[in-house]
């Protein structure tokens, strides 16, 4: 997986390239369809577990990387509908940034930047990206507030789940989740935390996460996996609201 989803055709955001250019309201986030996973940041762990399940994949370069899982394997985005509206209370900012987004321009250095085949470009009608004189809009100033706050809760995420790896206690996913239509589930390919490693965690550890907020985080990541019942109901099936169980 790329942590990259959803950009076809990324440039940078330019006062004279793209003076005349403006954005349409979103209509729908049919661009975010095909995804099953969604990068998430520590800052709304809270409100991803209220919805969906919340795990860990492992990038090629060894790091980790918190994911809401919204769609089964090798499906859908099920927290779309038919109209690419998302149909649960809270929008991961993944999604939100979209189609903004910073790119790493040197030592210290992010740029912000467009996909540019985003449909609601067009240099005809919306929200102009510039004002006269090439001062950025209020909406750009906006995203550029945005993933700012975002780049910042990167790093805080960063620095948790390097933490996570310290203490040892995430294991390869063993979760399953059925319906009785026959329906099932099961969580492979990523982690979660072992709830008896995290028990046996060490009280001086246990201090040092509870300042940053670390213990909630695990928490919210455990409770969250209540919802791989809710993520297989999601699933299109002529006998969905059957009844089942998580185990």
């Amino acid at each position: 997986m790329t942590t990259l989803l959803f950009y076809k055709n990324i440039v940078a955001l330019d006062r004279e390239q793209h003076k005349s250019l403006k954005i349409r309201p979103a209509r729908h986030m049919k661009f975010a369809g095909e995804a099953t996973v969604l990068p998430i940041v520590v800052g709304e762990f809270f409100e991803i577990a209220r919805q969906c399940p919340i795990a860990f994949l492992r990038l090629e370069d060894q790091s980790l990387l918190p994911v809401a899982l919204v769609g089964l394997p090798g499906g859908k985005n099920l927290y779309l509908d038919e109209k690419g509206q998302w149909n649960a209370p809270y929008v991961p900012a993944y999604v939100r940034r979209y189609p903004f987004v910073f790119a790493e321009t040197g030592p210290d250095q992010l740029t912000l930047c467009i996909d540019h085949d985003y449909e609601g470009f067009n240099e005809k009608e919306g929200v102009a990206l510039f004002e006269e004189g090439g001062k950025p809009s209020a909406l750009v100033q906006g995203a550029l507030d945005m993933l700012s706050e975002y780049q910042r809760q990167s790093a805080l995420t960063q620095a948790f789940v390097q933490r996570l790896q310290a203490a040892d206690i995430l294991i390869q996913a063993n979760a399953n989740a059925s319906l009785s239509d026959g329906r099932s589930l099961s969580l492979q390919g990523l982690l979660v935390v072992d709830d008896k490693k995290f028990r046996a965690i060490p009280e001086g550890t246990l201090k040092d996460w509870f300042a940053p907020g670390d213990l909630g985080l695990v928490y919210a990541h455990l409770m969250s996996m209540g919802n791989l019942l809710e993520l297989l109901r999601r699933q299109p099936d002529p006998s969905r609201g059957a009844r089942g169980s998580v185990h």
